[in-house]
């Protein structure tokens, strides 16, 4: 009685999982916790083969139906034997959240490698149901969302991923096209931040039409004004790192507004930063200047980004004092 109460139990999970699969052209699969659609199928048809093979073998059989139970529990066997061995060949998926800077993004990455290659698929979760909304591949069964083998930089609306292709040794950058884009589905007041111990991303701007004034009054910041660029940059520079992204005292990393910023013939914003891997961090956040396109230039120990607004001036220091360091400055008047 158990035996069938749970096989009947597992056979309805199968049918699910493959019944909703089945729609959409398979954008539409079942998703709880780190279990996809393919991995709860796997293990639905594999409790189903083991149940039913306990299930035959508890029956009480007369000596006359042996004939009958003999084939069947050796076909039950053998089923049991073909579903394990399926599911060992196309195991080994995971999925993962997509992490921006240390906070979640709202999609999730199933990885299953197979071979010389990993299938990736990016999936939207909206209760126990996903949605698919990109495909990608990589070769020698390179799974780099699970190993942390990838960046976001968040982009207005959209997050543009990037990501290794052949192993997590690669070098990684935001250089060229991403891999893929996606647009952004969470607020920033409804991130889940502290996956790896990051703090929450810049994922907008503060409002910078309006600021306390010393006087008591408020003080608007103009429409063109180089600050309200400053404050823009300085977010890229955080969202461009990989998480977790801290100051020197190992707190978030703090962006001022647009009108908490001086204007008096000069303006800018000092960034020290401590991050996840500081080496591709740095690298990620040049790249994503010169994917800006800023003017590059180079001086002793220096790397230097101009777009005839804002200048940028950063510094790799991990040697001296574990920080990269950025100053952003631009001409400022408030007349």
């Amino acid at each position: 009685m158990l035996f069938g109460t749970l096989l009947a139990v597992a056979v309805a999970i199968f049918a699910a999982v493959m019944a909703v699969s089945a729609r959409d052209d398979g954008r539409t699969q079942v998703l709880i916790a780190s279990m996809d659609a393919e991995s709860l199928a796997a293990a639905s048809a594999a409790a189903s083969a083991v149940l039913f093979f306990l299930l035959v073998c508890a029956i009480p059989a007369p000596r006359w139906w042996l004939l009958l139970f003999v084939p069947l529990r050796l076909a039950a066997f053998g089923a049991m034997l073909v579903v394990g061995l399926i599911g060992v060949v196309t195991g080994g998926g995971t999925v993962v959240p997509l992490v921006a800077q240390g906070c979640e993004t709202g999609y999730v990455v199933s990885e299953r490698p197979f071979l010389r290659s990993a299938r990736i698929e990016v999936l939207r979760p909206e209760g126990i149901l996903a949605t698919s909304v990109a495909h990608v591949s990589t070769d020698d069964g390179h799974t780099p969302f699970s190993q942390g083998s990838y960046m976001v930089v968040v982009d207005g609306d959209l997050l543009r991923v990037w990501h290794t292709f052949d192993s997590a040794t690669e070098p990684l950058a935001a250089v060229g096209e991403p891999r893929f884009v996606l647009p952004r589905i969470v607020d920033p007041g409804d991130v889940r931040c502290g996956l790896a111990g990051g703090p929450e991303p810049v994922t907008s701007l503060p409002s910078p039409t309006v600021a306390p004034d010393p006087d008591g009054g408020p003080r608007p910041t103009a429409a063109g004004d180089p600050r309200v660029e400053v404050v823009r940059l300085a977010a890229l520079v955080v969202n461009s790192a990989i998480g977790p992204v801290t100051d020197a005292a190992g707190a978030p990393v703090a962006i001022p507004s647009a009108a908490e910023l001086p204007c008096d013939g000069a303006t800018g914003i000092d960034l020290a930063l401590s991050t996840g891997d500081n080496a591709r961090s740095y690298s990620a956040i040049l790249a994503a200047f010169d994917a800006a396109g800023f003017a590059t230039d180079r001086a002793m120990q220096e790397d230097l980004r101009y777009d005839g607004v804002v200048r940028v001036s950063a510094r790799d220091r991990s040697t001296i004092d574990g920080m990269l360091h950025f100053v952003l400055g631009a001409e400022c008047r408030t007349s």
